[in-house]
């Protein structure tokens, strides 16, 4: 291996160096593309990559080897105006970014080592999720809606589950049935992960009858790569054309606050579990890597069954 000399002392090549990374911008794309053993999606690719351009451009072009503690400190105080979630992204992808720097020994010292992203607060999954009263409104008021596939997004969405960009992208041939006569939807997740998910009856009629009024074949076709749902002009709807969709629809049902793709989709999970279904299978429905987040649902769904306040009756009230 030929050895770069200084002075007395022959120092090994960086691996950078072997690379031949030699600025911040080729560092960066290969941050962002490296191979990694569970792959980014490219929706998270893009959220890093606006994080890193949102870095670079406060620090107004100081190079990475000479970016201080003292920076990165007013960096992270300048996020302030964020989510605490969206802090934490923006600040862990700017640590691991020096991380990935400092291992490669493109940089001599890492100054991120000593910076911690704010945790996230854990909600109460029940404060997300809608009462059956209130789904039921909700629902009452898309079928009054004069655009039918407004009734169709939300008991989809309500049935199965699903995010709202799997749902976009959702294509008819992403349907199928299997050797019981049960509907399955194979669904493309996060990070290219596939699920299935079942397609209740009453749901697939209506997804049939939303095909059939627009002219389009009701079978099941593997090479039918029209979408499961589609506006008027018979294309995928945006993932924000969803939510502008059900944030009026909540409005007109009367509802105390805006109801998104999100809600609808913790609703499924707490509907599913206080009807008893098993947690792994709540956990494969809604494509939940770790049983620990599914938990929390049945966790919030009982946190009053057996209060400590039900215990106390030393007094009358």
């Amino acid at each position: 291996m030929n050895e770069l000399v200084s002075g007395n002392h022959s120092i090994i090549p960086s691996t950078a160096q072997e690379l031949g990374i030699f600025s911040d911008e080729h560092l960066i794309t290969l941050f962002l593309q490296r191979p990694r053993p569970k792959p980014w999606s490219e929706k998270t690719k893009r959220a890093y990559t606006r994080d890193l351009q949102a870095f670079l451009k406060f620090i107004e072009g100081t190079p990475l080897r000479e970016v201080t503690y003292v920076q990165l400190v007013a960096y992270c105080q300048s996020l302030s105006h964020y989510s605490a979630a969206t802090q934490q992204r923006m600040i862990n992808v700017m640590r691991s970014l020096f991380l990935f720097a400092h291992r490669l020994g493109y940089i001599q010292r890492n100054p991120a080592i000593l910076i911690a992203a704010p945790r996230t607060p854990n909600r109460a999954t029940h404060r997300r999720s809608l009462q059956p009263e209130e789904a039921q409104r909700l629902l009452d008021q898309a079928a009054k809606e004069e655009n039918s596939r407004v009734y169709l997004l939300v008991a989809v969405l309500l049935t199965t589950g699903a995010r709202v960009e799997e749902l976009c992208q959702a294509k008819w041939c992403d349907l199928y049935q299997d050797m019981h006569g049960n509907i399955g939807w194979m669904i493309k997740g996060k990070g290219a992960k596939e699920r299935s998910v079942v397609i209740r009856e009453d749901v697939f009629e209506l997804l049939c009858r939303n095909r059939a009024e627009a002219g389009l074949s009701t079978k099941l076709n593997p090479r039918d790569t029209s979408p499961l749902v589609f506006t008027s002009k018979g294309t995928h709807y945006r993932q924000n054309g969803v939510r502008d969709i059900l944030y009026r629809l909540s409005m007109r049902a009367g509802l105390h606050r805006k109801i998104s793709p999100h809600i609808l989709r913790h609703t499924c999970a707490t509907f599913a579990l206080d009807a008893n279904a098993p947690l792994l299978q709540v956990q494969k429905q809604l494509g939940h890597e770790s049983l620990r987040t599914t938990e929390r649902y049945l966790h919030d769904l009982h946190a009053l069954d057996d209060g400590a306040g039900k215990y106390i009756n030393q007094v009358k009230i």
